[in-house]
């Protein structure tokens, strides 16, 4: 068992006592109930990202993830990486497991972290629910001060860390490599 995992068995145990502390059984019955909906409404989301993830891992070439997202992009990248993040739809659950797996077919770093900037500044489809709430006014301001930064952000990485793709792709895949062995432990046991 890995340490993120240990620490959040820790921080679940802690929180599970104080329920019972401050609610008894029937809160933490509740928690437990909350937790069981929220991970059955997930798992279409986690087959389809995975799916997702492993078509376009398995169709798009190395040559071309890395002439459109790589080094070869040159300061391109980082802008079709932006560009990318700000229309690709889904949360957490699909575009971590596709930024992984551009990454592993050839991107670079500097690409992949402007497509998370602009996941969470570009966002296409957050913007009409933000002008329900804000207005168009302030959405706009917002998106004016906030338009170059993911484009920044991937070209500030590709040059001030520009070696440091490789050791992102080794640890990325050390992990599933780690994932996987543990899958297949937890299936033997």
């Amino acid at each position: 068992m890995n340490k993120t995992v240990l620490g959040m068995l820790l921080i679940t145990g802690i929180l599970c006592i104080y329920a019972l502390i401050s609610g008894g059984a029937p809160l933490v019955g509740e928690a437990l109930l909350v937790a069981a909906t929220t991970f059955i409404s997930i798992i279409p989301i986690l087959i389809v990202a995975f799916l997702l993830a492993g078509l376009i891992s398995t169709l798009i070439s190395k040559d071309m993830a890395s002439k459109w997202l790589g080094k070869e992009a040159g300061w391109k990248g980082p802008f079709y990486g932006a560009l990318m993040g700000a229309v690709v739809p889904g949360g957490p659950f699909f575009f971590y497991p596709l930024m992984a797996t551009l990454l592993n077919s050839g991107a670079n770093l500097g690409t992949m972290l402007s497509f998370v900037a602009s996941k969470s500044l570009w966002n296409i489809a957050r913007i009409p629910i933000e002008i329900a709430f804000v207005g168009i006014e302030l959405t706009l301001i917002r998106f004016l001060v906030t338009f170059g930064i993911p484009v920044l952000v991937g070209t500030a990485v590709n040059i001030f860390l520009p070696n440091y793709t490789d050791k992102v792709r080794e640890d990325i895949m050390a992990l599933q490599l780690k994932l996987s062995k543990e899958s297949k432990e937890g299936q033997h046991d």
